[in-house]
């Protein structure tokens, strides 16, 4: 299926509806209206209320029924529709075109709604949906989480269950710290608490926040990620709807840039040897261009490297076993490296990452010492069953 254009077919150049080239791939405001009337007869008031809502706000009502008039003309003169007392029918040559343009087999959809569902699958990439996938779309939560696998590329070939979804969205947020420079072993089964994993999953929201649950979690991210006016079922299928009309997003674009990137030649199974700092830069790895504002992001050796140089100084004990809180750790990696713009949750996060990778050693308190209380809960992660206070520092 592809993209709707936000611009009206058939208007003088420079105009608010100005036409829009058949040559990028998009689909134009005539198409639109012949998949409206392809699935049941329609007026131009039901044409306005169907369909202006999904070019919004690029093309405004008055634009739109501009827009909507010329295409309605063209597609009569095609013999794809025809008007009979203010009505507008579908032919059969219409229907089938209309049943191409939407990647249909078999019948066209008999109604609006089923047409609309069928753009929705479209937009999330799913071609052969499961009924669970088709029951999602009726509900918001699961249309949300739908809306979240798509964005992240987490798949939307079933639907994944909130606990699921938050488990994975505070991986991407935990290798978003990192510059996305490692791949974690955390996901589902991790051990990360709920409460702890909502918080690093909150770090994806434009402002990052702490949510009460999972499921409210998945809708608030998926309605901001997508731009809905609200949680509800209508306007997450509208925003979702007008992924198909609008242009790429920032994201999108990156990713088309990653895959115009040379790639380096594969190299035999058992060649160890990287690649010599002579090599021409075509053939070394490429990553991700960095953008203005944007966080510069540690990999794991640095982030190691700084954290154990922060705990040197404010570590305690004798030689051979000095450590030091990571609540003081943490405070000094914030005031040192402003320009990670790492919140105190991603902190721990990373820090869990580095200790179970091994580039940093992590250590709990001994009750029977005399520890300071708020140090102690300050500085506490959690991960799985066990309980770390301290960062250890060889001597």
């Amino acid at each position: 299926m592809t993209a709707a254009s936000n611009k009206a077919r058939g208007a003088r150049p420079g105009s608010e509806g100005q036409a829009q080239s058949n040559s990028d791939g998009m689909l134009p405001i005539d198409d639109l209206v012949l998949l409206r009337v392809a699935a049941a007869t329609a007026t131009r008031a039901d044409l306005q209320r169907d369909l202006a809502t999904l070019v919004a706000p690029k093309i405004n009502g008055t634009a739109f029924r501009q827009a909507a008039e010329r295409a309605i003309g063209g597609l009569i003169d095609k013999k794809a529709i025809s008007e009979q007392r203010s009505r507008l029918s579908a032919t059969e040559t219409g229907r089938a075109s209309a049943a191409q343009k939407l990647g249909q087999t078999g019948a066209y959809p008999a109604s609006w709604t089923s047409v609309r569902d069928a753009l929705l699958l479209n937009a999330l990439g799913v071609k052969q949906p499961s009924p669970a996938v088709l029951k999602a779309l009726a509900r918001p939560e699961s249309l949300a989480a739908l809306m979240l696998q798509q964005h992240f590329a987490l798949g939307a070939a079933k639907v994944l269950s909130p606990t699921t979804l938050r488990a994975e969205l505070a991986v991407i947020a935990l290798e978003r710290a990192f510059g996305n420079k490692i791949k974690t072993g955390l996901g589902k089964g991790s051990g990360l608490p709920g409460k702890a994993g909502r918080i690093l999953a909150g770090q994806l929201f434009k402002q990052p926040r702490d949510v009460a649950t999972d499921g409210k979690l998945v809708v608030m991210l998926a309605a901001e990620i997508y731009g809905a006016t609200d949680a509800s079922l209508e306007s997450l299928s509208v925003a979702l709807l007008r992924r198909l009309t609008t242009a790429p997003t920032p994201e999108t674009a990156i990713k088309t840039l990653e895959k115009r990137l040379p790639r380096p030649s594969p190299a035999a199974d058992n060649d160890q040897a990287p690649l010599p700092l002579s090599e021409p830069a075509a053939q070394r790895p490429q990553t991700r261009p960095q953008l203005r504002g944007e966080p510069i992001r540690p990999d794991m050796p640095e982030f190691a490297s700084a954290v154990v140089s922060a705990a040197r100084p404010v570590s305690e004990g004798w030689p051979g076993n000095r450590k030091a809180f990571i609540s003081l750790v943490w405070n000094a990696i914030r005031d040192t490296r402003p320009e990670w713009e790492l919140s105190e949750i991603a902190f721990k996060s990373m820090l869990a990452e580095a200790h179970r990778t091994g580039h940093v050693v992590l250590a709990g308190a001994d009750l029977k010492d005399k520890c300071d209380l708020k140090e102690l809960e300050d500085s506490k992660i959690l991960y799985k069953n066990t309980v770390w206070h301290f960062v250890r520092v060889e001597d």
